[in-house]
């Protein structure tokens, strides 16, 4: 029977950073997720950018316009049953559909040639053989994700919590998530009738950290904290229990009138494919219809990973425009440079590169800064990096990051970018034993930036112990709760933010503290351009950012 490659995933495993030490027969069953055409095709990145959603569509309405032709679900529950695949979840209102079955059927169903690799204590499935599909899904089909299961996903924190009596010993600062929001005078509206979504891939926080920290911190809740997914804190899962930790501990500080629900994938092999199911969950979700998403979880762009895989995930991003839903995402704590294999004599080297989704231009990248408060009063803000302190052999030496930020080598310089002075691309590659160096333009990361540093962090409660938190992993949900709170106060939602807030800033409206000292690395920030790839615009006004906004409001009747 005719095959035909199924374009988008049509990609060969490439070589891990580390070569795997065993490999073996796949066996067992396998999870995947079809993704399938739309209706209607969706509007691009840069029509969007364009011409952003006029009004936010609801689902009811998304589902009308875009919803998964009949006719081509017929036809992939006949692949299903022709290849000994279970649909176990079908989702015509936003076209994809997740099949089950043996390895054995995978392989007869797509033509992949499955095995299971182990490094150490990793184990993951992959494959050689570019993913094909019987001819009768073509035109039907787009994207499969499931069939690489590496663990290419990684939470953006440089460094673990430390106790605050640590902190203070060290002669560090930290501030309260309500302290920076006053600082950053978010609008005195507490988020009333909003809901704001935490995207997580693993680990899980406790109920009792929680309470005890929203009473640490003066804060009642007048909303619930719901769980979507499994919250499942484990003694060793420091990293991942931290990261949701301080993820909620903020959000649920910063807006406690609005309803927090964090999404969860319990991931257990950090794979493309949970990630881009969490996210999915979250904007497809009918019950608590979240106007915001944060997320502190991302992959590098570079080797790893190819085009049409970070386009399966910006088809979402497209759904949560035209939905009117903003998403948060930390630009991530290494500043300018991140380990990539980039096939050089050495293996693994260290490139300019950014992280997605941040990378994404429908999504608000968050960078970090180093904030410095006089009373009760912003006095000075800088690009936070203390790398130069990795080396260190003291206390600080936990503190350890920088803002990450740069551009993008897989997304087009968007419209609202242009005129913002976002440096060239600057691309460099091994090829027959000689190093390439080539220029192009790209997506600037990040957009705005907020607190840190964990020289400056934020005080959390974690595992029963007050502790002190920081990164652009703080950065992202600090912005959320910001716009929850705009959302309340506009009496709608703000959702594909960019073009409006770069537009404000062009026109001179004060709605973000520029950042004009310090680097990241390979950029610097500087008072002759109102964008860097440290901090972006910079770090938010709340109450001018949010006049600004209702100006723009009343221009549009």
């Amino acid at each position: 029977m005719a095959r035909i490659p199924l374009t988008q995933s049509a990609r060969v495993s490439p070589a891990s950073i580390h070569p795997p030490l065993r490999s073996r027969a796949a066996t067992g069953t396998v999870e995947v997720t079809l993704l399938l055409r739309h209706g209607m095709p969706l509007p691009t990145v840069a029509e969007l950018c364009a011409h952003p959603p006029r009004r936010p569509l609801t689902h009811d309405e998304f589902e009308a316009k875009y919803g998964t032709n009949p006719k081509h679900l017929a036809i992939v529950r006949r692949f299903a049953k022709a290849n000994g695949l279970t649909l176990t979840c079908e989702r015509s209102d936003r076209a994809y559909v997740v099949l089950k079955g043996t390895t054995a059927a995978m392989r007869k169903a797509f033509g992949v040639d499955l095995r299971r690799f182990t490094h150490g204590r990793t184990s993951y499935l992959t494959h050689t053989k570019p993913v094909t599909l019987p001819r009768a899904l073509e035109g039907v089909a787009e994207w499969v994700l499931g069939l690489d299961t590496r663990p290419l996903v990684t939470h953006n924190a440089a460094a673990l919590p430390i106790s605050r009596d640590m902190a203070r010993q060290a002669g560090l600062r930290s501030y309260t998530a309500p302290q920076v929001a006053s600082l950053y005078r978010y609008p005195r509206n507490q988020g009333e009738g909003q809901c704001v979504g935490i995207i997580e891939l693993a680990g899980g926080y406790k109920q009792a950290d929680l309470d005890a920290y929203l009473e640490s911190v003066g804060v009642e809740r007048t909303a619930p904290v719901v769980n979507v997914g499994p919250n499942k804190p484990r003694r060793l899962n420091t990293a991942s229990d931290a990261e949701v930790t301080m993820d909620v501990e903020l959000v649920a500080s910063v807006c406690p009138a609005a309803r927090v629900v964090v999404y969860n994938a319990g991931s257990k092999d950090y794979s493309l494919r949970d990630y881009h199911h969490v996210l999915a969950e979250a904007i497809s979700d009918r019950e608590n219809l979240p106007s915001v998403l944060t997320t502190s979880w991302s992959f590098y762009e570079g080797s790893l990973i190819q085009q049409g895989e970070e386009l399966a995930f910006e088809r979402l991003f497209i759904e949560a425009a035209l939905l009117g839903i903003t998403v948060c995402a930390a630009s991530g704590d290494l500043g300018s440079q991140v380990p990539v294999n980039a096939h050089s004599p050495t293996g693994a080297i260290t490139l300019a590169a950014t992280s997605y989704p941040a990378a994404s231009a429908l999504v608000l990248g968050c960078g970090g800064t180093t904030l410095e408060a006089v009373g009760e009063e912003l006095h000075h803000e800088r690009v936070w990096n203390r790398l130069s302190e990795a080396m260190s052999m003291g206390p600080s030496a936990t503190a350890a990051g920088a803002s990450s930020g740069g551009v993008s080598t897989m997304n087009a310089l968007p419209l609202y970018q242009q005129g913002f002075g976002v440096p060239d691309l600057v691309k460099s590659s091994w090829k027959n034993g000689v190093f390439n160096v080539a220029r192009s333009t790209g997506r600037g990361v990040p957009d705005v930036a907020a607190n840190a540093d964990l020289h400056t962090g934020y005080q959390i409660v974690f595992r029963g112990q007050q502790g002190v938190a920081a990164g652009t992993s703080a950065a992202a949900p600090m912005w959320a709760g910001l716009i929850v709170r705009l959302n309340e106060a506009l009496g709608g939602r703000v959702g594909f933010l960019h073009p409006r807030l770069y537009a404000l800033v062009t026109e001179g409206q004060p709605v973000v503290r520029r950042i004009t000292q310090g680097g990241n690395g390979a950029y610097f920030a500087s008072d002759t351009h109102l964008w860097n790839a440290c901090t972006g615009l910079g770090t938010p006004d709340g109450e001018a950012l949010l006049t600004g906004l209702r100006r723009l409001q009343r221009r549009k009747h």
